[in-house]
């Protein structure tokens, strides 16, 4: 709150002294508040009153055909309302499904990769076609997938992110935000799917699946929220996330998928408890998931089990209001102010957080500070009315309107409906063309809104061309690598990138933004003479890949593994081994710079490519692995075996094309300081080393075996081991409510430790491997670096400074809000 002191000098008062020295702002808040009534109503505006925040966001995850849609009615309808639905969905099915779905033969045969990212084992059924329940017509709409999972015209299927405010039965209200599982609009979700701690998450699967490709599928989204949620530099004790976001997990289809019911009529699925103990095992430390697996049938709206779900989400609502703010008059008014403000913004519903404020202050409550306006805005975030788009410390930009960007906008822009959204083939369009896919909005500035968001890039040597790669339909280029006459003998390199934790594909379209910052830097690297038929920075794109050059060097960029991998391939003349280096380490550095600022709770690890087998267009390739080099290196070794190919290829080749000048000048594995070792990584190391072992195989012997006895006593604090009070016995998985989270020890003593020159990850590894802790030491292992080289030591720096922006790094965001 804005405090106002009146005060008097040489018989002027505030305000005199204030018109003096021409603060405008401070004269016109005085002018407000001579009247009495008015200094007491904005006083009464900011004091809290007993009324609750009256909804909280509840958001819907799945694939598509999981029943998010289908669940949602049901949760809204009424007694009445639901047995009139019910028996018309029954009448359906009967019609619709005539035999067993498993033993039905598929229409349309497609590859398991053009489905979804991260599903491997999907029954036959599943890759040909997936089905959507229809909430108006009563029947099911079925649609084949094309490329990259785009859905063919379905006039139910979710687009984007619907939000819709909904009251459901026996629970109360929410701000329902459904996420489509069209891969095609995963793109966006980063802006939207975890970004606060007051939301129920929502994880649906479908039973008619195989067991691990429900799995696969639950795996893929909690992944997706562990990722998008910000890694906290203060590690608490166990590594725990402090504010964890609240998951519930549905299995829908069981009356399909013929799943036994109990004697208390409620479906009994066997795999139940296995599934949720698994996931539980995963993600139990990063997320709060529920202790029950909801099993029902999505339609049947009525049923107990669907009773038994609107209780739990009952439970939760309540648990979570209790700890929101209780509203202000403030915030009433400013939630009637919202529908005037929305019509006045113009096209576009953003507004940048400096004018949010000016705003309120202006024309609501001049008092309001922006520390109390920030907390009443969050309020509103959590409530579904405006979206806050914020960095790690500034909110700097309010989206008035959510539905407008993310059904209207992004619904139509990446929808496969619209002719002109498909008939390019790479994903290049016209402004104009764009202009008719959103055309009440300004598209000028909506491309630098969807530009700041790594939806699309804008071509800065071509203005009245927009590249948005979630859109290519071409699949694979025109003439590969393996089918090119190589004119000269070229050298061969690339890496890996892959999820260090969970078998699974990265998440949110990650490799959709790669390929928009590749097009940023291709941009960047065109000459203004651009009449050479080869251009630095030339790129080519396709689904899942991308191809780009640079000074004779060339890098082939590829999503593999069904998105569980990035391959990024360079090759090169032999007399341009350090420039080949160049454009490697430049490529991994859009991709690791993308994934830190977007994904920051996403653990990667790299692999190295076999130079011999890539030259040799050999397939499948061998991958060194960390341990490899570091085992090579404990036995004094330059080399490693390609167990594939039957010869042994140098640490030289692997790592730096056998470029003697940027081999001597990086640093190996086991000498690399323990500070370059990712902080994800060191919390998962607290997550293992916090909790007392009874054999005290843990942080506290750790601790002296590096010299550090006096951090026992320290952190210690008088229980055994270190161990919080109360927490002895607690399963790190299900944190007690309102529990205080002490700092953890393991990470003060990694703190302490690195300052010295000598803390090195082959030291560390050693000693846990003597303090009997092989687990902890193998996971070191497989996320430590392998290589590290100062390019600018050896000469050969690209100059390039990667432009990403990422889900979470919303500053970019700001600047191009012109409000």
């Amino acid at each position: 709150m804005l405090l106002l002191i009146f005060f008097f000098q040489d018989g002027k008062t505030a305000e005199d002294l204030a018109c003096n020295e021409q603060h405008e702002l401070i004269v016109s808040l005085f002018g407000k508040l001579k009247k009495d009534n008015h200094k007491l109503t904005y006083t009464q505006q900011l004091r809290p009153t007993h009324t609750v925040q009256p909804r909280i966001k509840l958001k819907l995850f799945g694939h598509s055909g999981s029943g998010k849609s289908t669940l949602l009615e049901s949760l809204k309808c009424g007694i009445l309302r639901s047995f009139f639905r019910r028996r018309r969905t029954r009448m359906t099915n009967t019609a619709r499904h005539p035999n067993s779905p498993l033993s039905s033969k598929p229409a349309v045969s497609v590859s398991i990769s053009n489905l979804y990212p991260g599903c491997e084992n999907v029954s036959v059924r599943s890759r040909s076609m997936m089905f959507e329940p229809s909430l108006t017509k009563g029947v099911l709409e079925v649609f084949s997938p094309v490329h990259n999972g785009l859905s063919a015209a379905d006039e139910q299927a979710t687009k984007a992110i619907d939000i819709q405010h909904a009251n459901i039965h026996g629970v109360g209200d929410f701000s329902v935000w459904e996420f489509s599982g069209n891969p095609v609009y995963y793109c966006s979700y980063d802006y939207f799917a975890a970004n606060d701690v007051t939301a129920i998450h929502v994880v649906l699967f479908s039973l008619e699946e195989s067991y691990e490709t429900q799995l696969s599928h639950v795996t893929y989204w909690l992944n997706l929220l562990k990722a998008l949620t910000l890694p906290q530099h203060n590690i608490v004790f166990g590594g725990r996330i402090p504010q964890p976001l609240t998951v519930v997990l549905v299995g829908t289809h069981a009356d399909v998928a013929d799943i036994p019911r109990s004697f208390s009529g409620d479906f009994s699925y066997d795999k139940e408890r296995t599934l949720l103990k698994e996931v539980r095992n995963r993600f139990g430390n990063d997320l709060q998931i529920s202790d029950k697996l909801f099993v029902m049938d999505a339609g049947a709206s009525n049923s107990k089990d669907m009773k038994l779900l609107r209780s739990h989400l009952q439970d939760l609502r309540s648990t979570i209001i209790s700890r929101c703010s209780p509203m202000t008059l403030l915030s009433e008014r400013l939630m009637a102010a919202l529908p005037t403000w929305r019509k006045m913004s113009g096209p576009n519903q953003l507004t940048s957080w400096q004018q949010f404020v000016f705003d309120v202050q202006e024309h609501i409550n001049p008092l309001v500070s922006h520390d109390y306006l920030r907390t009443l805005a969050l309020q509103l975030h959590s409530m579904g009315e405006i979206n806050i788009m914020q960095s790690e410390t500034v909110q700097d930009v309010v989206l008035l309107e959510p539905r407008w960007l993310c059904s209207n906008v992004l619904g139509k822009l990446l929808s496969v409906e619209t002719p002109k959204a498909i008939h390019h083939y790479r994903g290049r369009y016209r402004l104009d063309e764009v202009q008719t896919l959103a055309p009440d909005s300004d598209v000028d500035e909506l491309l630098q809104i969807l530009d700041a968001m790594d939806i699309c890039a804008r071509d800065a040597t071509n203005p009245s061309m927009v590249d948005i790669p979630a859109l290519i339909k071409t699949n694979g280029l025109q003439r590969s690598w393996t089918e090119e006459e190589e004119e000269e003998a070229l050298l061969y390199g690339g890496v890996r990138l892959v999820p260090a934790e969970h078998l699974t594909a990265f998440p949110c379209g990650l490799f959709h933004k790669l390929q928009v910052n590749l097009c940023r830097w291709s941009h960047q690297q065109k000459p203004e003479d651009d009449s050479s038929e080869e251009l630095d920075g030339d790129i080519h794109l396709w689904i899942n890949g991308a191809r780009v050059s640079q000074a004779g060097a060339e890098a082939m960029i590829v999503l593999v593994n069904h998105g569980q991998g990035i391959d990024i391939q360079v090759r090169g003349p032999d007399s341009q081994r350090a420039k080949c280096y160049s454009l490697l380490d430049t490529m991994c550095s859009i991709t690791e710079n993308l994934l830190a600022s977007t994904l920051s709770g996403l653990l990667t690890a790299k692999y190295y490519l076999s130079p011999q087998q890539l030259k040799e267009h050999h397939t499948p390739i061998m991958v060194y692995q960390p341990k490899d080099f570091f085992r090579a290196q404990v036995q004094r070794e330059t080399s490693l075996t390609n167990t594939m190919g039957g010869y042994r290829e140098s640490f030289s080749s692997i790592l730096a094309f056998g470029c003697a000048e940027v081999y001597q000048q990086g640093i190996l594995g086991t000498h690399i300081h323990i500070s370059d070792v990712p902080l994800l990584a060191r919390r998962k190391l607290c997550r293992m080393l916090d909790p007392p072992d009874a054999l005290g195989k843990d942080w506290c012997l750790l601790a002296m075996n590096l010299g550090l006895t006096e951090l026992v006593a320290k952190h210690s604090n008088g229980t055994p081991n270190g161990t919080p009070n109360g927490t002895a016995n607690l399963d790190l998985g299900t944190p007690p409510e309102d529990m205080p989270l002490p700092p953890s020890p393991t990470a003060a003593l990694l703190q302490e430790w690195s300052a010295r020159p000598d803390s090195t990850v082959g030291v560390l590894m050693s000693r846990l491997r003597e303090l009997g802790r092989r687990d902890a030491a193998d996971f070191l292992l497989k996320v430590s670096p392998v290589f590290k080289v100062n390019m600018e030591a050896v000469g050969t720096s690209s100059g390039y400074t990667p432009s990403c922006n990422g889900g979470t790094s919303y500053n970019s965001i700001s600047s191009v809000i012109s409000r």
